[in-house]
């Protein structure tokens, strides 16, 4: 019974942070946020920016951050829509062509950093002003766009059974492999695990590998969903991962309530809802960065130190009660 209870009462804890970000914007907005279609919508947007946070996951709790994942994403797309506009492949090819590329670009990214043996963000940097450049050489125009048939895997049911799929193989994968396992004792401390016999260099090469699949199925999601993608400039391509970044620590701040998996997807869905509501209030492109920066930031606040704030109210209140018995 106390396992129910506690479990029930996870889940409202995990489910409170969307439940209250909605019913803040449909305040302030007057009724304009919150729509059945705005947040059917809402989670559609999500899918892609989930499977990239999947990605990147294991390299964050590993300390390493990749941040050429932005531009695999964005190089795998603009291969696939180039191939549709010179060739007019059908979906499967493109879909193959999409992920292929994708795989081959991150799994390449890990094999550099092994061989180089330098910090993964300096690895990460160099690859993604690479993949930018060759982005910019696969690119049609400015922005690329693909439509009719080629968009199928972003329509609803595929993409989320495509997601779904996804889903379940990063849960089997993290929670039940020997590499998940890894991948959990690293992120304690990789000098630890070394000496209990982990190979941390085979993980950290697993964690590209993983992370390869999951990037190129969201470069097809991504593309597929939107229907264009902008050719990358000036390390653009950065800007696809930071909302996926926060999406990462809002999850690792949740798993105390859930698995770190629907965490993230719980973060990545309420950052959308929370960009969607900031445009629906008429905040221009710069306030709602800063809006979105100081909600994220009194979040993390609130659910790093929520254990703090209940065991002050606990004490406080078992102080009452020894007050009422010395009085008596």
């Amino acid at each position: 019974m106390s396992n129910g209870s506690e479990r029930i009462k996870n889940v409202i804890k995990v489910l409170a942070l969307p439940v209250l970000v909605y019913v803040a914007f449909f305040i302030l907005s007057r009724g304009k946020f919150g729509k059945p279609e705005s947040i059917l919508m809402n989670f559609k947007q999500t899918l892609a920016p989930t499977l990239i946070s999947y990605a990147m996951m294991s390299n964050m709790l590993c300390n390493r951050l990749d941040l050429s994942a932005g531009s695999v994403v964005m190089l795998a797309a603009m291969v696939g829509a180039k191939m549709v506009y010179l060739y007019d492949i059908g979906l499967v090819p493109f879909a193959l062509i999409v992920i292929g590329v994708g795989i081959l670009a991150e799994t390449v990214t890990g094999i550099v950093y092994r061989l180089l043996r330098v910090p993964a963000i300096v690895t990460s940097l160099g690859m993604c002003m690479i993949y930018e450049t060759l982005s910019n050489l696969a690119s049609i125009s400015w922005v690329t766009a693909i439509s009719g048939d080629t968009t199928t895997f972003g329509r609803f049911p595929y993409c989320v059974i495509i997601f779904v799929i996804m889903f379940i193989l990063m849960w089997v994968i993290y929670n039940n492999t020997k590499f998940g396992y890894n991948v959990r004792a690293c992120a304690n401390s990789q000098a630890i695990s070394k000496n209990a016999g982990v190979n941390t260099k085979r993980t950290a090469f697993m964690c590209y590998v993983v992370a390869s699949v999951f990037l190129g199925v969201a470069s097809l999601l991504k593309i597929s969903i939107q229907g264009s993608i902008d050719t990358p400039m000036y390390m653009s391509s950065t800007n696809i991962i930071f909302n996926c970044l926060l999406g990462i620590y809002v999850g690792i701040a949740l798993q105390n309530y859930c698995n770190i998996l629907i965490g993230i997807f719980v973060g990545n869905f309420v950052l959308n809802m929370l960009t969607t509501g900031l445009m629906n209030m008429g905040l221009s492109s710069s306030l709602q960065d800063t809006a979105s920066g100081i909600f994220l930031l009194i979040i993390m606040i609130f659910t790093y130190n929520s254990q703090r704030v209940l065991d002050y109210f606990a004490a406080k209140k078992e102080h009452a009660m020894l007050a009422k018995r010395y009085q008596a």
